[in-house]
């Protein structure tokens, strides 16, 4: 006895009828509901994944370089790293440190592209620089050095 032979009573044939008519409404609703063009879902979503100038701390900047070393960096590093900066010296000339222990991150959209992150107030021995700038790896276990604040001078008149 086939499966339509046993759906003789009438309520049955309703419950058939109303699972039926679910089916076809969820379809058109998923159908409708889908954005035109495909990627246009997947790319918003990318975006807002990094929009990495919501995570830069208080305080900090992020400051995109041009690196002479950028290939090597690609293919040793990962997403971040921290590094001592340098400006490449021209031919005649030798290079100097302008950041010691910075963090490099590596743009998301575009995997060539590098930027470092300082304190404002250390943004600008960069930024008054053109690059392009080398960079150099260091571990990042290890213990970076206290800035050294000098106390400030005490000067006692009298006695």
């Amino acid at each position: 006895m086939n499966f339509l032979q046993r759906l003789n009573i009438k309520t049955d044939k309703a419950l058939l009828i109303a699972f039926a008519g679910l089916g076809v409404a969820i379809l058109l609703l998923n159908l409708f509901s889908t954005p035109s063009v495909p990627g246009e879902v997947a790319n918003s979503q990318s975006e807002e994944r990094y929009a990495v100038d919501t995570m830069i701390p208080a305080g900090h900047l992020l400051i995109p370089l041009e690196l002479s070393n950028a290939e090597s960096l690609s293919s040793l590093s990962g997403n971040f790293s921290i590094v001592d900066l340098y400006v490449s010296g021209d031919k005649g000339k030798k290079g100097f440190k302008i950041a010691s222990a910075v963090k490099l991150l590596r743009a998301p959209l575009n995997p060539q592209q590098f930027a470092v992150l300082v304190r404002e107030e250390d943004s600008g021995k960069i930024v008054t620089h053109e690059g392009p700038f080398f960079a150099a790896l260091k571990n990042p276990k290890e213990v970076s050095k206290v800035r050294a604040t000098k106390n400030p001078l005490l000067i006692q008149y009298g006695e």
